[in-house]
């Protein structure tokens, strides 16, 4: 349909009465609603989640970039996404939730909003802002995994979440609680310097279930009009009264199209027929109690999304309806036209509009000339087309190459798990998030599986420092045996959660596996990883159940991987272990230093939790956290109080620049610049910032430092980009977010004007001779000296064991550069003592050192 005429054909042929104009001014006129609040036009955004907050509901990066396009954009009221009154309340871990602890980032928001509208094409636009309040009921889940909350059983939605029959709903009690946290909420909102508060009641989230909740017996929430309207009426009179700066209305359901009696607005006769008798009595009542605008809808979104959505494209395992979708936007535009002639001094938002593309201000003119609806709602098509309001003042008409295409790209987004956007208009932002969000979807995830040759001499395996059996894990989880899964990983793999985040799995198992040789595509084992432990984790399986007491005392000392690895493989085999760490919490570098965007803290210190907690509560182990070996506490006294001992406790001391001024203000080193970043989410870095190495944990250092407001990162390496040991995609990862890579220079001092940190000398270098590490020695260059100017340099040259190791673990036998000498063993020169991960290695990967710990744990098992 390339015309407006092909449109009338089209509905000539489909027998459909969908109107259409040529004039499309009256979009742009104001309206003025009976409380005094102008809209200065007709364009609506409507709440559509993005799913970009931190994880206490903060408005994020992505959330300001949204709203602020709309608001550039010349939109006259913006109706923002579902925000959630409660934290059990949220539908993803990355909803909005509006709290005491965060108004100000809303009111900083909104403040943006406004400023950002000064911006349009039309100046003068200043947009009526709405908050959309929640509780998202049997569709909540906060922490990522489902915790319903039902005002009543379905027959039709109770076997998407696998609920049983004697699930339990919703009390009154904590129904008449709600009614508080909503006001509240609607008075936070006002502190936001929202115009309006919207009580949600649409798409089956709890108040629209509420709605339609006829079967709920014996509560003053159900079965009678009066009871399912409740809150609907109660809320928003409270809030009118408690909180008279805001005006409130509701985006309210009006024809679920689910059978009747699980469905409201439906014919008692056919689910596919609405009834339109109570939905059009409540708004009638809901504009005598002072509604000025209602936003009505219909359908679900997890039900037969169509009704509500028309599209080209469904969701992966999705099916296209079977109706023609220009079907579904007539029923839409109906429906609409019912509700607003009922009530035509009651302004109703009209929506359903995305599939018409470019010819949604042409039929949109249309529905308000006839009064079928009072303003244009935009879903979908404002993601795509934020600007669209400005084009039409501009030109005349909206562009057809910028409007929503209908290919459900961006709840595809939503339901992986990821921040939501356009992913066809706006793919710089959420091609990368919607690529991100298939690699780790369980449909995706099966087929890989199923990719997996099953190798008879499997060169994953061999790649895997652990040499966890690949092709079995993989296998099991093919078939749908998460637990056999998870057995087979764990046998060789005590962690695999957490090996699953950090391993490089390009130079390892992924790297080795023979479809990678054939099609460059391997099978994606790390992501399979994840998916088995944290469903293992999810099903209670992921525990350590301690062995058959031995009568045996084991220290661990060190919580990072191989000491936590060490001591779940002890504790199997029926040892008591004590675990200590100079930290006050488990995990070690893994935990304290990988980025969040890599690894959270929440992820490292969950497994652990699982794993280790049966164990603790049993008595067979003990943490003692914040201490470790020392003057006050030598290896001596450890081996007087233990049968055997595990040294595990990492490096821990950083490596400067050599011969450069020490103690300059502004200069750092790389561990604790992350640690300082993975606690403080809002850390400010300077503008200009010098990353000195080329591993991994400059990488980590450079991406983080860019991510918290450096304008220009300059990672500096002495070597070729081949010689640097930082893994491929980390590397990726830091060219694509914009990080400018030095090769080739050599770092030499530090610059200081005026007692303050102002550059890096640097000198060229060319390549010599292959070094014992196998690389090719830096050159300098003569008369080759720079300065790079520089505001924090962060050392990123790499770990050594602390001062004075050798009087600590007095002794035991240590390397030239005093790392412990082990056997094949993992055993020490001293008896009884053991040691593995980067305190013997000098820094490996994660997975390197639970192999080393559970080889540990094996050999002190067999010696006592």
């Amino acid at each position: 349909i390339k015309s407006l005429s092909m449109l009338k054909d089209e509905l000539k042929r489909l027998k459909l009465d969908i109107p259409f104009q040529e004039d499309t001014s009256i979009l742009l006129k104001k309206l003025v609603l009976k409380n005094k609040v102008v809209v200065p036009n007709r364009f609506v955004v409507h709440p559509m989640e993005g799913f970009d907050s931190d994880l206490n509901g903060t408005p994020g990066k992505l959330s300001f970039r949204r709203y602020g396009r709309y608001a550039a954009g010349g939109t006259g009221l913006i109706w923002f996404e579902a925000t959630a009154v409660m934290h059990e309340a949220r539908s993803n871990p990355n909803q909005l939730y509006i709290n005491k602890d965060n108004v100000d980032l809303f009111k900083d928001l909104v403040a943006h909003m406004r400023k950002e509208a000064k911006k349009s094409y039309d100046k003068d636009i200043k947009p009526v802002i709405v908050i959309q309040l929640t509780h998202s009921g049997r569709y909540s889940k906060p922490e990522g995994k489902p915790r319903p909350i039902i005002a009543h059983h379905s027959p039709y939605l109770d076997p998407m979440h696998n609920l049983p029959k004697d699930y339990p709903l919703v009390t009154d009690e904590y129904l008449d609680n709600l009614q508080d946290i909503f006001v509240n909420a609607a008075k936070l909102a006002a502190m936001a310097g929202f115009d309006g508060v919207d009580i949600k009641h649409c798409h089956r989230y709890l108040f629209s279930e509420l709605l339609a909740s006829f079967t709920r017996k014996k509560s003053k929430y159900g079965e009678t009009y009066e009871n399912r309207t409740r809150m609907i009426r109660e809320i928003p009179q409270r809030v009118m009264k408690e909180v008279p700066e805001v005006f409130v209305t509701s985006r309210m359901n009006v024809y679920d199209a689910i059978p009747y009696p699980y469905g409201f607005g439906v014919s008692k006769k056919d689910k596919y027929t609405p009834d339109l008798k109570e939905p059009i009595t409540l708004i009638n009542e809901l504009k005598k109690i002072g509604f000025p605008i209602l936003n009505q809808s219909i359908g679900n979104p997890y039900y037969e999304p169509h009704f509500g959505r028309p599209y080209d494209l469904p969701i992966i395992g999705g099916s296209p309806p079977d109706k023609h979708p220009l079907e579904n936007v007539a029923l839409f535009l109906n429906i609409t036209r019912q509700v607003q002639e009922a009530n035509p001094d009651m302004p109703i938002i009209g929506t359903g509009y995305s599939w018409l593309r470019q010819f949604i201000p042409n039929v949109a003119a249309a529905v308000i000339t006839k009064k079928w609806a009072a303003l244009l709602g935009q879903g979908r098509n404002s993601f795509a087309y934020p600007d669209s309001a400005n084009d039409l003042k501009k030109n005349g008409c909206f562009d057809e190459h910028k409007v929503c295409v209908t290919c459900s790209g961006c709840t595809q987004i939503m339901r992986d798990g990821g921040n939501t956007g356009c992913v066809f208009r706006d793919s710089e932002v959420y091609g990368k998030k919607y690529r991100k969000g298939r690699e780790k979807a369980p449909d995706r995830l099966q087929q890989e599986a199923e990719k997996c040759k099953d190798c008879e001499s499997a060169m994953c395996e061999n790649a895997c420092p652990a040499n966890i059996d690949v092709p079995g894990f993989i296998k099991a989880f093919a078939e749908g045996d998460i637990k056999k899964s998870y057995k087979i990983l764990t046998l060789k793999n005590k962690f695999p959660e957490l090996c699953s985040y950090v391993c490089p799995v390009e130079v390892q198992c992924e790297g080795a596996c023979i479809e990678n040789i054939f099609t460059r595509n391997p099978v994606a084992i790390h992501e399979i990883q994840k998916i088995v432990s944290k469903k293992a984790r999810e099903m209670g399986l992921a525990k350590v159940s301690p062995g058959k007491p031995t009568g045996k005392a084991i220290a661990v000392i060190g919580a990072g991987p191989a000491g936590l690895a060490c001591a779940a493989r002890l504790l199997e085999l029926g040892h008591k272990v004590h675990i200590y760490d100079t930290a006050g919490q488990p995990g070690g570098v893994p935990g304290e230093v990988i980025p969040a965007y890599r690894l959270t803290r929440n992820d490292t210190l969950d497994e652990i939790a699982a794993i280790l907690n049966e164990a603790e509560e049993k008595g067979r182990l003990e943490n003692h956290f914040n201490i470790g070996i020392s003057k006050g506490k030598p290896l001596d006294e450890f081996i007087k109080e233990y049968d055997s001992l595990f040294l595990g406790m990492g490096l821990g001391k950083p490596t400067g620049l050599p011969n450069a001024r020490q103690d300059i203000e502004g200069v750092i080193d790389a561990i604790s610049f992350l640690k300082k970043a993975k606690l403080d989410n809002d850390l400010c870095v300077p503008n200009t910032v010098c990353v000195l190495g080329g591993g991994n944990t400059a990488i980590d250092a450079a991406v983080t430092a860019k991510q918290h407001g450096a304008k220009d990162v300059y990672l500096i390496y002495r070597r070729s980009f081949r010689e640097m040991p930082a893994w491929p995609a980390q590397r990726d990862e830091a060219l694509s977010e914009g990080v400018h890579f030095i090769i080739m220079t050599q770092p030499l001092d530090y610059v200081v004007t005026k007692g303050k940190l102002s550059g890096l000398k640097v000198a060229r270098t060319i390549l010599g001779k292959e070094d014992d590490t196998g690389r090719r020695s830096p050159v300098i260059i003569k008369n080759s000296g720079a300065v790079i100017p520089a505001e924090l340099i962060i050392e990123a040259l790499g770990q050594a064991p602390l001062d004075g190791l050798e009087s600590l673990v007095k002794g035991v036998k240590l390397d030239p550069k005093k790392r412990i000498i082990v056997d094949e063993t993992m055993a020490t020169n001293v008896k009884k003592i053991f040691a593995g991960g980067d305190i013997i290695n000098g820094g490996a990967t994660a997975v390197q050192a639970v192999a080393d710990g559970i080889k540990a744990a094996e050999s002190i098992d067999k010696i006592l």
